[in-house]
């Protein structure tokens, strides 16, 4: 059903959409050291309905500031063992950190809507995801939700998961590649907004419950680029990941 086209092209658009992005100005860097906290959460409450819950607890300089803190849930749709739909709303509160922080830690409410399609290769598990988001930004001078903006943003990954060892209980390696672009009439400037590079080594903690620590290097464009902008702001973060994922399944009461 699938083949690693889609890896192919999103490998390429992960490198191409920076460069015909900023490739005309001067750029400017920021260099840092963050590490997430996460949970991620899929439960079925019938054979084809489940809720999805998130929590993602993100610092900077390491552990000893604050970045973002991001809760997300939705009502998952399971069309087909391999196809999964989610519609959801996410909260986000990003706070000052860095060379290029915000005046002011402020919140954003997103709507989103995401499908999700994998394939079980054996000990070779390949996942497309497709998300859209509908994001609504708060105020980064006050702090305030008032007088903030609107934009609209798309997201593809592509992750690959090899299990190790053999077992109930096995050893796996996870890669993914993510590439996030923004649209919409609020989009002047920053068509290209990050990609994610992630490695990780996980652990099968049960067929319910696994864990994954890994490395993440995080590309972002910033927003306030204008035309007559003599420097394109861009962070480069590396980031330590550590998550724990739950898959609770339905069961039918006797």
């Amino acid at each position: 059903m699938y083949s690693m086209t889609s890896m192919r092209l999103l490998l390429v658009l992960s490198f191409l959409f920076p460069c015909l992005s900023i490739q005309a100005q001067t750029r400017t860097h920021a260099y840092n050291t963050n590490a997430w906290l996460m949970y991620f959460g899929n439960h079925k409450v019938s054979s084809n309905i489940g809720l999805h819950a998130e929590v993602q607890w993100r610092r900077s300089d390491v552990f000893s500031e604050k970045q973002q803190l991001l809760l997300r849930t939705g009502f998952d749709f399971y069309t087909r063992p391999d196809l999964r739909f989610t519609i959801g709303y996410a909260f986000v509160e990003t706070y000052p950190y860095g060379e290029f922080a915000v005046q002011q830690a402020f919140p954003e409410h997103r709507i989103w809507q995401q499908l999700l399609a994998q394939q079980d290769l054996g000990r070779l598990k390949l996942a497309h995801r497709y998300r859209l988001e509908q994001r609504m930004i708060g105020n980064a001078s006050t702090g305030k939700f008032e007088n903030g903006r609107y934009e609209n943003r798309a997201r593809y990954m592509a992750k690959a998961t090899v299990n190790i060892t053999k077992g109930q209980n096995p050893v796996f390696a996870a890669l993914y590649d993510e590439v996030f672009i923004n649209f919409g009439k609020d989009v002047a400037y920053n068509l290209f907004d990050q990609n994610r590079l992630y490695g990780a080594i996980g652990y099968s903690i049960s067929p319910l419950l696994k864990v994954e620590c890994g490395y993440l290097y995080q590309v972002i464009q910033l927003r306030n680029l204008d035309a007559t902008s003599p420097k394109n702001r861009i962070e480069n973060n590396h980031t330590l990941q550590i998550g724990l994922f739950s898959n609770v399944p339905f069961r039918k009461e006797k």
